[in-house]
């Protein structure tokens, strides 16, 4: 069997040509070639400052993005494999493996820079000054955290107190790319009229339209009534009401006897009729023109004839003069009159055709046919209407020559500029974007130059500079990248440090990247990164030791562990190999770790498991490319099926009834997709899948799937109550609940509806009535993995009642069909009722079962002595090490047994590699209770970086700031 399947795999012919950059390189030589081919010279150098010549061309499609902010980004270097391998491929090899640079800003001290941060929107907020960038800034720091939350938040503060409708229409555009995953049509057209569960921040009528200041029209546009009939206009340019009253007409003829024509402009053979004094007012150039010292103004008749004007365009500026609005002329028309008003410095009438035009962009073709215009004319408002359009068809309007060329390009900036439509906010967009699609590409690089163009601020340079020299590596153009990451240190960002390191050994100086680090690790407090950084550079035992400090002080890097099992598979310990990717697996679901364990188990021809492990990738990312991007997950699980025991649907459900009940979510995940496989358009198998992804940015997508997949209007209002209850709209969610109940009662329904009524805090009364929904869920069809889930909810609702028994009951039945996460509540109630130690013996029960969870680990450590609780949350630490509650729990401890700098260690421990409000809270408590009131106010202001609403934190920061004022 395993030679038909090395047989099958071989024929095709993976090895030849397979220089794809990839997680792991193939072969030295290739490694070696490839490097000498990336660049110009000997040094992997490519070209002086790294310009690409404009104009960009259109995008290249790649498989996989090779995004650097990201773990599973693909690694710059090719893959390595033993030559004699029997794999596709071969196997990886340790030494060719390489992390991936982060292109964010990265501070030494994250804790001061955020504390600085916050020190920067306090000020400003106190002085009046703009907090746009202030949290735009913030937003650049909050990368490194890798917290999407605090991202979205930055960005919609930035949004909040953007003043100009540039930045306005900039960031509604890209709070909207950001959310894009939840939408129920996630590609409407650009401009359309918001849904009503858009944000407000998000309209794109209300950014280009809407007053200067933050919150002013609280109101969506596109969702207020509509005007009333219009009335007649008062009188305006001094003229008499009668003549104001005057019907609007192009031709400009009396209509009744209050209209005055005193003055004829003559264009070419024909005269138009207006009245001198509206014309007068339109500019005080015109005012000049007709009342000043000019031979105008002693005649009844000018001749405009080379004024650029048509009569058509003349009677429209005689309209307008008279009533002061522009009517339904044609956008030809409003064009000559924009020409005119800019000719003439008529403000008024420039604004109006400005305000006319920029309501006429509908979409992209009408964006590209107006920019220019809007452009040579400098009408603010239509070209941020057309660089809106633009953005909400971001990426694919990247590969539009057009766009790319005004985008991109440095006359296209400059042009923008002087329009007022260039901004560090824009580029910063714009770069990102480009660099999720294609990392490599020259559209890529030509928007981080025009960033670097408008780069002010030092945190704005340090980015700009960090992120061109990291796109600089990845194209293999070396010599390019460490000037960047040597300008970017220049600016005061010492992480590029690890860019020039990186560069110098790429480019043949090991030694002097080795000291590079060494210097570093000299000069500042030694982080995560530093040792990881440094490894690369030394070998044999000191690399090893690098790499256990590495995971010691950072245990979130999944290079340590990924080099790790490589080695321990060179020497054929493929066990030992499966169990060090595995510890990272356990609590950071990640493609590229995932496809490292599927290749171990291939190696150790585990087929199953290997299986298994390619459909949890295939979940995550449905286009995932296997093996240097040369084969698809589908194509290879289709090569082994004669080495898997294949399913019928039947034993697929009674799988997932196993894994579910095992608490295995990547074994759900891997039969969930194998079910799909059978039957793609099953909108209760998408659904399933939302669930097992929790909190993972794929869960959306399935949501949204199942939504599109119903067959049925009942199911597809469920699904999308979901999407409206995870985006925060709790009131929708619960009107479609009601709606799908009304049409038929299911359990989904009245399961959702329960959901959203409980996720507040009621009364008894309101408790019960939520528990009597669940009920009717159970009583509708559905199987037991899902009526589990609602009897365990239900015992909670009974607990948080003081109904312990009702809740035991519940819990127990949940336990009889398999739902075995129901440990947990039942240990609850018998703590409640004060059996410590069955507590403590029911949550055992369920880590037989979870026996890597280290939720289970930590809620078990609330009913153990002292002891049992420490190596609980030891072991809980051990299987994920992100959990936060373990550090506080044992600084506490540590606290009261007043080892005061024991605490602070284990709550700087943690810091350091994830900058957590509660951990920064508890720390800058500690802090102030030994009396260092600076250390307080520090770790305050930067707690409140990451949240300045919460309540405990700002009392501790007045209290601290007190103290802290007569030590200073």
């Amino acid at each position: 069997m395993t030679n038909n399947f090395l047989t099958t795999i071989r024929s095709l012919k993976l090895i030849e040509g397979c220089k794809a950059a990839q997680i792991y390189a193939f072969s030295a030589a290739a490694g070696a070639a490839g490097a000498s081919t990336s660049g110009s010279g000997g040094d992997g150098g490519g070209g002086s400052g790294g310009k690409p010549p404009p104009p960009p061309p259109p995008r290249s499609l790649s498989v996989r993005s090779a995004s650097l902010c990201y773990p599973h980004a693909p690694s710059t270097s090719g893959a390595f494999v033993a030559a004699d391998s029997p794999l596709p491929c071969g196997l990886p090899v340790a030494a060719a493996l390489e992390p991936a640079l982060d292109a964010c800003l990265r501070p030494v001290d994250h804790v001061e820079a955020l504390a600085a941060s916050f020190r920067r929107m306090s000020s400003a907020e106190a002085e009046g000054d703009d907090l746009c960038d202030v949290f735009l800034e913030q937003h650049a720091l909050f990368h490194a955290l890798g917290d999407a939350r605090l991202l979205r938040r930055a960005l919609r503060a930035a949004r909040v107190h953007a003043t100009d409708p540039h930045r306005r229409v900039v960031l509604a555009a890209w709070l909207r790319y950001e959310r894009r995953e939840d939408e129920f049509n996630p590609t409407p057209p650009p401009l359309a009229a918001c849904t009503p569960t858009t944000p407000l921040l998000e309209c794109p009528r209300a950014a280009v339209f809407a007053g200067e200041s933050p919150g002013v029209d609280p109101v969506c546009p596109c969702r207020r009534p509509p005007p009333p009939p219009p009335t007649p206009p008062a009188p305006r340019f001094g003229r008499s009401a009668s003549s104001a009253a005057a019907a609007d007409q192009m031709g400009g003829e009396e209509d009744g006897d209050g209209e005055t024509n005193d003055l004829w402009f003559v264009v070419g053979e024909e005269e138009v009729e207006c009245e001198r004094s509206c014309i007068a007012a339109l500019s005080k150039p015109l005012s000049t023109l007709l009342y000043g010292g000019f031979a105008e103004a002693q005649r009844d008749r000018i001749d405009f004839t080379r004024d650029g004007i048509t009569p058509r365009g003349m009677r429209a500026v005689a309209a307008y003069s008279r009533h002061g609005r522009l009517d339904d002329f044609p956008t030809d028309t409003i064009l000559e009159l924009l020409a005119f008003a800019n000719k003439f410095c008529c403000e008024g009438l420039k604004s109006a055709c400005d305000n006319k035009l920029a309501t006429m962009v509908t979409g992209v073709d009408d964006a590209l046919s107006l920019v220019d215009l809007g452009l040579e004319e400098a009408a603010h408002l239509l070209v941020a209407t057309c660089l809106q359009a633009f953005l909400r068809e971001l990426p694919k309007s990247l590969s539009n020559p057009d766009v790319a060329r005004l985008l991109c390009s440095p006359e296209g900036r400059e042009r923008l500029d002087i329009a007022g439509n260039a901004s560090f906010a824009l580029y910063y967009f714009l770069s990102s974007v480009a660099m999720e699609e294609d990392i490599r590409s020259n559209t890529t690089v030509m928007l981080l130059e025009r960033l670097c163009e408008c780069a002010e601020l030092p945190w704005q340079k340090q980015l700009a500079l960090h992120q061109l020299g990291c796109v600089m590596l990845e194209r293999g153009e070396f010599k390019d990248a460490q000037g960047w990451f040597e300008d970017a240190i220049a600016e005061g960002h010492m992480y590029s440090l690890a860019g020039v390191a990186r560069s110098k050994y790429k480019r043949g100086h090991k030694y002097s990247a080795y000291k590079m680090m060494n210097s570093i690790m000299g000069d500042y407090e030694a982080a995560g990164w530093m040792y990881q950084e440094r490894s690369l550079y030394c070998v044999g035992k000191e690399k090893m030791a690098d790499l256990r400090i590495a995971s010691e002080l950072d245990p979130t890097l999944s290079y340590p562990f990924k080099y790790r099992a490589v080695a321990l598979l060179e020497e054929d310990k493929i066990e030992s190999a499966i169990a060090e990717i595995s510890k990272v697996i356990g609590f950071k679901l990640v493609t590229d770790c995932l496809e490292l364990r599927a290749w171990f188990y291939l190696a150790l021809e585990e087929y199953e498991a290997a299986v298994r492990d390619i459909r949890a990738i295939l979940t995550l990312d449905p286009n995932y490319m296997m093996f240097h991007g040369k084969m698809h997950g589908e194509q290879l699980i289709e090569i082994l099926r004669g080495h898997v025991q294949q399913w019928d649907m039947a034993d697929c459900w009674m799988q997932l009834y196993d894994r579910w009940s095992e608490v295995d979510d990547t074994g759900s995940l891997a039969v969930v997709q194998q079910m799909l496989t059978r039957e793609p358009g099953n909108s209760s198998l998408r659904f399933r899948q939302s669930l097992l992804l929790l909190r993972h940015k794929a869960a959306m997508r399935s949501l949204r799937f199942a939504r599109n997949c119903s067959a049925h209007e009942h199911e597809r209002l469920v699904y999308e109550g979901w999407i409206l209850y995870d985006t925060g709209h709790r009131e929708e969610a619960l009107a479609k609940a009601e709606q799908s109940i009304k049409i038929q009662r299911s359990f989904e329904a009245f399961f959702l509806k329960a959901y959203a009524l409980g996720d507040s805090s009621l009364d008894t009364e309101s408790a019960l009535s939520v528990v009597q929904l669940l009920e009717h869920a159970n009583s509708c069809a559905s199987d037991n993995l899902r009526k589990g889930q609602a009897y365990n909810n239900m015992g909670s609702i009974y607990v948080d009642c003081d109904l312990l028994d009702e809740a035991a009951e519940c819990y127990n039945i949940a336990l009889n069909i398999k739902h075995t996460r129901a440990h947990q509540g039942l240990a609850r109630v018998h703590y409640l009722k004060n059996r410590k130690k069955a507590a403590y013996g029911e949550m055992s029960e369920l880590i037989k079962v979870a026996k890597d969870s280290a939720s289970a680990y930590e809620k078990r450590s609330e009913y153990g002595e002292r002891d049992e609780a420490r190596s609980d949350l030891n072991m809980a630490t051990l299987l994920d090490p992100t959990r936060t509650y373990p550090y506080r729990y044992r600084a506490a401890v540590l606290m009261d047994e007043n080892k005061e700098d024991e605490a602070i260690g284990e709550l700087s421990q943690a810091i350091a590699f994830k900058a957590d409000l509660q951990l920064l809270h508890l720390r800058a408590a500690f802090f102030d209770s030994m009396g260092d009131s600076a250390s307080a106010v520090r770790d305050c202001e930067a707690a409140l970086c990451l949240d300045p609403a919460h309540g405990d934190t700002l009392e501790l920061y007045r209290k601290a700031s007190t103290k802290a004022e007569p030590q200073s």
